[in-house]
């Protein structure tokens, strides 16, 4: 592989003793992490934790628990927290109690939260359609499909645990 081609890569695309598929894909997703972090932050001040909240309540109708949208989006409880706090104060989301348990609170987005949900939704799109824009549709279905079979081998192996 010539330099040019190297200097282009991400860095530790190639590792000696760790050149995996698994482990490219992983590199993969932290870069557009950091891609989506850099774009939440600039363009809508806010974090990747809030995101992942505001995304959580944005398909959830009815709101959900601190303890389901960290369950959901694989997160700590205590991130999911800070970031609802944050997301109340600046009335982006609401507080009531859970019908069924008041110690538990359910979150929901408030219309100023759905407002700039949809708005960083559409952004999101934009980025995603980009990241496989040299794809056909029938490769991007294939890519679906091996993230899929991956991801049952995974549940399995996190089942046996």
């Amino acid at each position: 592989m010539d330099s040019e081609a190297q200097a282009s890569q991400l860095p530790g695309w190639h590792l000696c003793d760790l050149d995996f598929p698994t482990f490219r894909m992983a590199l993969l997703a932290k870069a557009m992490d950091r891609l989506t972090i850099r774009q939440l932050s600039e363009n809508f001040g806010l974090s990747y934790a809030q995101w992942r909240v505001m995304a959580r309540l944005g398909t959830a109708p009815g709101g959900a628990t601190v303890g389901q949208i960290a369950q959901q989006a694989w997160a700590d409880r205590a991130e999911v927290s800070r970031a609802v706090s944050w997301l109340q104060q600046k009335n982006l989301l609401s507080r009531r109690e859970h019908a069924e348990d008041r110690r538990v609170q359910v979150v929901s987005l408030t219309q100023e939260g759905e407002s700039l949900y949809r708005k960083v939704l559409a952004t999101r799109a934009d980025f995603h359609r980009k990241i496989t824009g040299d794809m056909s549709p029938e490769e991007v279905a294939q890519l679906d499909t091996l993230i899929d079979k991956l991801r049952v081998t995974v549940q399995a192996a996190m089942d046996d645990l």
